[in-house]
């Protein structure tokens, strides 16, 4: 008798399984038009809001452009002018940790900074933080 009743439950456990699984991709393609504009309109909205933040960036939030050593520097000074002197001691620090512990950049200011090219203060922080916790 309780070998019928689970026998049961699997045969009605594994068709209930598959037909959920398999339900959520049988939903109908939209047109391939309609689909490509929906996708331009939210690139273009998202391009916005992400230029948007960019200019209202401060402190920590500024995006280091590491590009190249000139362009990272001047993304730094522009993190000095709008964080506080206990933010960018704590940036500046994280920097000289991972120019000293990060074995892709070779203790190169250069490498280093093509590394953390589009990362915050923030970012670069917590990953300190986090190779420190380890």
């Amino acid at each position: 008798m309780k070998q019928n009743r689970i026998a049961n439950a699997v045969l009605i456990t594994i068709p209930l399984v598959f037909f959920a699984t398999f339900s959520a991709w049988a939903e109908p393609e939209q047109d391939s038009k309609e689909a490509a504009s929906i996708a331009a309109e939210k690139s273009t909205a998202a391009d916005a809001i992400e230029s948007a933040d960019e200019a209202e960036a401060t402190g920590l939030d500024i995006v280091l452009d590491g590009s190249s050593l000139k362009a990272f520097d001047k993304s730094l000074e522009q993190v000095k002018e709008t964080a506080s002197p206990a933010e960018y001691k704590t940036l500046e620090g994280a920097i000289d940790y991972l120019l000293f512990y990060d074995l892709a950049a070779k203790r190169s200011r250069e490498k280093l900074a093509a590394r953390l090219d589009g990362k915050t203060g923030n970012e670069v922080i917590a990953k300190v933080q986090w190779r420190k916790s380890r």
